[in-house]
């Protein structure tokens, strides 16, 4: 079946799917964070008129250029703007947009007191404030960024403050509900091993509840030591024996995971991502392993192995949390009990919608988007 074929199907089961998904409930968690972006003045001609550093490596000569020059370099930042980041809140923002009933618990302020940056997951999902959210600076130049953050704040979510927060009795009922768990960006949340381990034998063990589907995004595995990745993945075999895991990673991770898992190094295109997914799939022993990248997105179930290609989008409006919006398509397509050729579509569709336009698309909006691919 070619990929058009593949879209006009999607396309088609996606019109009949409105009823459906609004039955699904889904619970994410746990990160959250406020990102403050700014450009920096090259040179300033009036209060309104100034240019701004392009690249990096401008901004790296200007440095250089001042240090040797004696004294404090000192750069002055313009058209600031703040946003909602983290995985957790824009995946709940773009599965809730899509029409599922979805319930984030995350690093978003305390009860009572959500932080203004999380208006928009607030208009899409039942927000739990667990920890106030973490804090990223972020200096941009064209398409290239800097970043400078303060993730302290996620070192405070653990499983004792997750139930102290939404409540023993709720987050049991919320879990025993729930026909999704998404659980993303574990690199940096420095208790969430163990907060998945009390997971599993708090609720998962003693749950009678029917199998249901579990989302698991590593975030970026430059950070954890080999130990500590190898240490999650045997968590993520743990959970599989109750329920049915998706491991999704983007091209990088896969390579960080096949090296910690020593299988061969390869270099990535849709084939041979294919044939890592399915080994990776086999090694740890879950459902599904998902690889995506700007290039392409494959899958390897209990079924076999799917790829397609992605859509080229030359002038992205935004590129941060294109992988957020990946997933969330892909999980909606599984809700809806598609086969892994769909999911992936609706998955890329979902995430190539976002970067051209920098917004979560209504499952309206992807109707009419999947006929132009």
């Amino acid at each position: 079946m070619s990929q058009r074929q593949i879209a006009r199907q999607t396309r088609e089961r996606l019109l009949g799917a409105r009823a459906q998904l609004l039955k699904r409930l889904c619970l994410v968690g746990f990160d959250g964070l406020v990102q403050e972006s700014f450009r920096v003045i090259d040179h300033r001609r009036s209060q309104e008129q100034y240019s701004v550093l392009a690249s990096v490596g401008q901004f790296l000569a200007r440095l250089r250029g001042e240090e040797q020059e004696g004294g404090d370099p000192a750069f002055e930042l313009v058209e600031g703007r703040t946003r909602m980041s983290g995985s957790a809140p824009w995946f709940s923002s773009a599965l809730g947009t899509l029409g599922a009933q979805v319930h984030f618990l995350g690093a978003c302020g305390k009860p009572g007191c959500v932080h203004g940056a999380f208006t928009e997951v607030e208009k899409r999902a039942s927000v739990h404030p667990v920890a106030p959210p973490a804090y990223e600076r972020v200096l941009e130049f064209g398409d290239e960024r800097i970043s400078f953050g303060d993730y302290r704040p996620l070192e405070e979510i653990t499983w004792e403050l997750v139930e102290e927060r939404v409540g023993e009795a709720a987050l049991r009922d919320l879990w025993a509900k729930a026909d999704l768990g998404a659980f993303l960006n574990w690199s940096r949340l420095t208790h969430l091993s163990l907060l998945w381990r009390r997971l599993l034998s708090e609720l998962c063990h003693a749950s009678g509840a029917p199998r249901k589907l579990l989302l698991f995004d590593l975030g970026d595995l430059r950070h954890p030591t080999d130990a500590d990745l190898l240490s999650v993945l045997k968590i993520l075999e743990e959970f599989q024996a109750r329920h049915d895991v998706i491991l999704s990673l983007n091209d990088q991770e896969s390579e960080t995971v096949a090296r910690v898992l020593h299988l061969p190094r390869i270099a990535l295109d849709l084939a041979s991502a294919l044939s890592l997914a399915a080994t990776i799939r086999e090694k740890i022993g879950i459902s599904t392993v998902v690889i995506h990248s700007p290039r392409y997105a494959v899958a390897a179930d209990g079924e076999g192995e799917k790829g397609l290609e992605c859509p080229h989008t030359a002038k992205p409006k935004i590129a941060s949390q294109a992988g957020d919006h990946f997933n969330a398509g892909f999980s909606a397509g599984r809700l809806l009990g598609w086969k892994a050729g769909h999911c992936l579509q609706l998955g890329i569709a979902c995430a190539s919608f976002y970067v051209r336009h920098a917004a979560s698309p209504t499952r309206e909006q992807l109707i009419h988007f999947l006929q132009t691919l």
